[in-house]
């Protein structure tokens, strides 16, 4: 009579008796035999049928309708150093957001000096010229500083966010690739590796671009939208509210635009791991391929998902399309009506040249930074949907985990025979 004795695999206290070996484990594989007759099975249905080259879907583990992260969630590997560039990559965003309305200001008041200097060329010359040269001289020596100003902010919103996006990226590599090496094998059946290795590039990428400098011109653009609005209505309320009008519109163009186009991204994205899971899957079993002749058969199912993935980006280039077709028109719509108000209220001398030039400009560059965020809004909520998948990956504790060598029960001493009893196998899929 053999003695007990206990195995530890991973934690898990098992016990067994030699007399039950044979009858009780589940066999792994079967033989399976091949009619031999080429009436009854050829190639291609005995590939099918053996499952060498794997024609129906895998039991997904990655769930697909995950729902997107939060926006704060998606900072959640990040460290204080992280968090300090962020902090100081939004100061420097929304400093360069004012810039840009008050550089309008500086240009419309400077085209408001060049057309008064015609006005005062007809009565004296001598004073036109000095009144020129001198307005035009501090004009310049402004656009000479906010250039420079422009330079430093630009650097440090780009800077800040790009190093914080690839610290956050790494560290969210490494947890990634550490937590499928920490998966017990039944994990890996239910799941394709080449979506894995095509979600730690794609994916990772796609969250790593959404936490980077996308960030800081989304809050760039919207500030400049404020202040670029402020300024309007500082300049001239009437005129602002006849330009206002059609604000709107653009809003609604360019939210439509991020929307649409962050599921379309998300989807494409999907059919992209799915196409490259199909690749590596062939590839890694070329062998087997070759041998019973299914290259003409992989190469269609490659084609396949291509070709959602395809149909997708070309759905994603129309709407793109529609859209900034959107905006410009009603841009030059905001023009049409600013420039006819402006003129019926110079002509009532309530307003001047260089008042009418700021609010219709300064509106429009608060448009054009309004739809400009759309894009960077829409790689954000890519990054979301990208980051959920991955995210489920890193967070999922394994049953069996190889790398933790702190829990379970531990035998210090065996003496005699390990025998397995009670035993049962299935594959999880």
């Amino acid at each position: 009579m053999s003695e007990k004795k206990e195995d530890t695999l991973g934690g898990t206290s098992r016990h067994a008796s030699s007399s039950d070996v044979n009858s009780s484990v589940t066999p792994i594989h079967e033989k399976t035999s091949v009619d031999s007759n080429p009436h009854h099975h050829d190639i291609d249905e005995f590939v099918k049928n053996e499952k060498l080259i794997d024609d129906e879907p895998t039991v997904n583990a990655i769930a697909d309708d995950i729902t997107p992260v939060s926006v704060y969630k998606l900072f959640r590997f990040s460290t204080k150093v992280d968090i300090i560039l962020s902090l100081a990559g939004t100061f420097f965003s929304c400093a360069a957001g004012v810039v840009t309305p008050v550089m309008i200001i500086i240009f419309s008041n400077l085209m408001g000096v060049i057309l008064k200097y015609y006005q005062l060329a007809d009565e004296s010359t001598a004073s036109a010229n000095h009144y020129l040269d001198h307005e035009s001289r501090h004009y310049c020596l402004l656009f000479f500083i906010l250039g420079i100003v422009m330079w430093v902010l630009s650097f440090g919103v780009n800077a800040c966010w790009a190093i914080a996006a690839e610290n956050q990226g790494l560290r969210i590599r490494k947890l990634y690739y550490k937590s499928i090496m920490r998966q017990d094998i039944g994990w890996f059946d239910t799941v394709k590796t080449g979506e894995l290795t095509t979600r730690i590039t794609n994916d990772v990428n796609m969250v790593q671009d959404g936490l980077g400098e996308k960030f800081g011109f989304v809050f760039m653009n919207v500030v400049a939208f404020v202040v670029a609005f402020i300024i309007a209505f500082a300049k001239g309320w009437k005129l602002t509210f006849i330009c206002l009008a059609v604000i709107p519109f653009i809003a609604i163009a360019g939210g439509y635009l991020g929307i649409a186009i962050s599921k379309l991204t998300t989807n494409a994205q999907d059919k992209t791991a799915a196409s490259g899971a199909i690749a590596d899957e062939v590839l890694s079993g070329i062998r087997t391929i070759m041998a019973f002749n299914g290259q003409s058969r992989e190469i269609e199912r490659y084609k396949q998902m291509v070709e959602e993935s395809y149909r997708f980006g070309r759905r994603s280039g129309f709407i793109l399309g529609g859209c900034i077709g959107v905006i410009q028109f009603f841009i030059f719509v905001m023009y049409c009506a600013g420039f006819n108000f402006g003129s019926w209220r110079l002509r009532a001398e309530e307003y001047d040249i260089a008042q009418v030039l700021n609010v219709i400009l300064v509106l429009l560059v608060g448009g054009f930074m309004l739809s400009g965020a759309a894009p960077n809004v829409s790689a954000i909520t890519s990054a979301q949907g990208s980051a959920a998948k991955v995210f489920e990956i890193i967070d999922r504790v394994s049953p069996i985990d190889p790398l933790d060598t702190e829990t379970g029960k531990k035998v210090e001493k065996i003496h005699g025979d390990i025998v397995f009893r009670d035993i049962h196998f299935t594959y999880p899929s």
